[in-house]
C-alpha cells in the first residue's frame, strides 16, 4: 500500500522531470546543423563570414570562417538552422589595416579576397538544400565568374 507521503513524492518527481524536459528540450532549437570548409581555388580561406539565407520564411544564419577555412553555422546564438533551401554568400578579406596616424581611428578593412559575385544574394551561385540532421557543406569558390554574372554598374556623381 502506498502512503500519502509516497504519493506526494512521486507526484513531485513527475513534475520535476516534466519541468526539466521543458527546460532542456529534446536537443537544440533547430533541426539541422551545417559545417564545412570554405576555399577559393582549392586553398582554404583564412578568415571571413558565411551567410545562409533561406528561400522560405525564416531567419538568416551565419558563420565565421576560421583560419583553417572551417565554419559552423549559427542562427543567433544557437548552433544550427532550420532545414530548407538556402542561398549562400561568402565574404573574406585580407587582414585589416591598422591606423598608424595616432588619431585612434578604427582599422580599415583589408582588400576583399573573395570574388564579388559571392557577396550578394542575387549573384552568388551557391545554393544548397539543408536536410534535418548534420550536413557537411564545403564551399568551393572559384575565381572564374558564373556565366551570367555582370559587374555592378557604377554610379556617377
Amino acid at each position: 500500500m502506498i502512503t500519502q507521503q509516497e504519493r506526494n513524492v512521486r507526484r513531485q518527481l513527475v513534475w520535476l522531470v516534466a519541468g526539466c524536459t521543458l527546460l532542456v528540450g529534446c536537443g537544440g532549437t533547430y533541426d539541422a546543423s551545417v559545417s564545412g570548409v570554405a576555399s577559393l581555388d582549392g586553398a582554404p580561406l583564412p578568415s571571413g563570414s558565411v551567410a545562409f539565407i533561406p528561400n522560405q520564411a525564416g531567419p538568416a544564419s551565419y558563420a565565421a570562417i576560421l583560419n583553417d577555412g572551417s565554419y559552423v553555422v549559427n542562427t543567433g546564438r544557437e548552433e544550427g538552422l532550420p532545414s530548407g533551401s538556402y542561398v549562400v554568400t561568402v565574404v573574406a578579406r585580407e587582414k585589416a589595416i591598422e591606423d598608424k596616424s595616432g588619431r585612434g581611428l578604427p582599422p580599415m578593412p583589408g582588400k576583399q579576397i573573395t570574388p564579388p559575385w559571392y557577396a550578394a544574394k542575387k549573384s552568388t551561385p551557391l545554393k544548397f538544400d539543408v536536410t534535418s540532421g548534420s550536413n557537411e557543406i564545403n564551399l568551393e569558390l572559384t575565381s572564374e565568374p558564373p556565366p551570367d554574372w555582370q559587374p555592378p554598374k557604377t554610379r556617377r556623381r
